[in-house]
């Protein structure tokens, strides 16, 4: 979960709201086992480049994925 938080900047009770809401557009989490929970890495960098990104300006521009966050 940590690692969601950091790369998307969305906060925990966000990724868990959105993980309960049908209509969301953030990736479905998988069960890894009994209490744990996580995202594939293509699932959540196929969300994160699908996100505008606005810059100090108010412009969207594309974010780029050069390796890890």
């Amino acid at each position: 979960m940590n690692e969601v938080i950091r790369r998307t900047g969305v906060c925990r009770s966000t990724i868990w709201r959105n993980r309960k809401d049908k209509s969301s557009d953030f990736p479905p989490c998988r069960r890894l086992s009994k209490g744990r929970i996580g995202w594939p890495d293509v699932r959540i960098d196929q969300w994160i480049l699908s996100k505008p990104v606005r810059s100090s300006r108010g412009r969207r521009r594309r974010r780029l994925i050069t390796g890890r966050w």
